[in-house]
C-alpha cells in the first residue's frame, strides 16, 4: 500500500502503519508525524473524538481523516467508542507505555526514595514526568488519610498548578512557558495562578529555592511540596513530591519537608548522572542547569 499525504489531502491509497514506503524514506517519516498529530489531539478532557473533530483540528478532509483513523484502529492505536460516537486511544498505547515505564531507569531507582519519603512524612508521595505540556504520574505511594482528589497513578495532570509540574517548569526554557500560555491556563479555583507575569514570578522563586509549592492551587484542601529531577544532560524532566491535606501539611511545615523532598530528588538526579547544580535565574531561562 502507498502512504496518504494527509496534509494536502491527496489520496494515494489507504495508509497502513506497517506498510509505509521504503523504510527511512521521507514519506514514511511524514506518515509517522501525521499519526503523532492525531494522537496529540486526545487528552483527558477530549478522550473521545469524532472523524469531524480530527479533520478540523488537523485541517484535513474528513475522507482523509476517516482513512487514517481506520488504519490506526486496525493497528490497535485507536478504538471505536460506539456509545459516544467517536474514537478513543487504544489499549496498544497503554501496553507500550507500560513497557516504557518498566524499562525507564527513573522508575526503577525511585522505589526506595519514595518509600523513605512516605515513611518519614506519612503523606502521599508522587513521581511524575513532563511531556511538554502536562505531567504524567508514573508512581504513587498513598497515605491512609489522603483525599479522593489526590492524583492517581498514570493520571495526566496540569503542570501550571501542581507541585510536580511547577517544580519542572521552573527549570524549563522560556519557550516552554510561551507554549503553556498560548491559550489561558485553566483556573481550577481562586488559588490557581493563571496570569503570565505572576506565574513567572512564581517560577523565579521556585528556581531560587529549588522546590515548588502547590498551595491548594489544583485542589482545595490539598497542599504539595515538590522538587525537580534532572537527567544526565541537565534537563528537568521529572519531579517527586509529598502532598497532604492542608491541615496535615501546614505552611509552617513546608520549609522543613522541602529539605527532605529536595534531598531525595537530588539523590535521584545524581544516580541518573546529573553532576551539576541548577542555577537560580529570576527571568528568561528560569533555572536551566549549568
Amino acid at each position: 500500500m502507498q502512504a496518504v499525504d494527509l496534509l494536502d489531502g491527496r489520496d494515494e491509497g489507504c495508509f497502513g502503519l506497517g506498510e509505509m514506503k521504503k523504510e527511512g524514506s521521507e514519506d514514511g517519516i511524514k506518515s509517522l508525524h501525521k499519526v503523532m498529530r492525531v494522537l496529540d489531539c486526545f487528552s483527558v478532557e477530549d478522550d473521545v473524538l469524532s472523524v469531524g473533530d480530527i479533520a478540523r483540528r488537523l485541517s484535513i478532509p474528513q475522507s482523509t481523516a476517516h482513512r487514517l483513523l481506520s488504519s490506526m484502529r486496525q493497528a490497535g492505536l485507536l478504538e471505536q467508542d460506539k456509545r459516544r460516537g467517536g474514537y478513543r486511544l487504544g489499549l496498544k498505547l497503554f501496553s507500550l507505555g507500560s513497557t516504557v515505564l518498566a524499562s525507564m531507569e527513573l522508575h526503577r531507582i525511585s522505589i526506595s526514595a519514595m518509600e523513605e519519603l512516605h515513611r518519614i512524612t506519612r503523606m502521599s508521595v508522587h513521581l511524575a514526568v513532563f511531556d511538554g505540556q502536562g505531567v504524567l504520574v508514573v508512581r504513587k505511594i498513598g497515605s491512609a488519610r489522603e483525599l479522593s482528589t489526590s492524583l492517581n497513578l498514570m493520571e495526566r495532570a496540569p503542570a501550571h498548578c501542581t507541585g510536580v509540574g511547577k517544580a519542572i517548569l521552573a527549570f524549563q526554557p522560556t519557550a516552554t512557558l510561551d507554549s503553556l500560555f498560548r491559550s489561558p491556563p485553566v483556573r481550577y479555583n481562586g488559588n490557581t495562578i493563571v496570569e503570565r507575569a505572576a506565574f513567572e514570578r512564581e517560577m523565579a522563586a521556585t528556581s531560587a529555592r529549588g522546590y515548588a509549592v502547590d498551595d491548594e492551587e489544583h485542589n482545595i484542601g490539598i497542599r504539595c511540596v515538590a522538587a525537580p529531577i534532572f537527567n544526565e544532560a541537565g534537563t528537568a524532566f521529572a519531579a517527586i513530591s509529598v502532598s497532604g491535606t492542608a491541615w496535615d501539611l501546614m505552611p509552617d511545615a513546608v520549609a522543613e519537608i522541602s529539605r527532605t523532598v529536595k534531598l531525595h530528588a537530588d539523590a535521584l538526579s545524581a544516580r541518573l548522572g546529573f553532576a551539576g547544580l541548577p542555577s537560580a535565574k529570576a527571568s528568561g531561562e528560569h533555572g536551566k542547569p549549568t
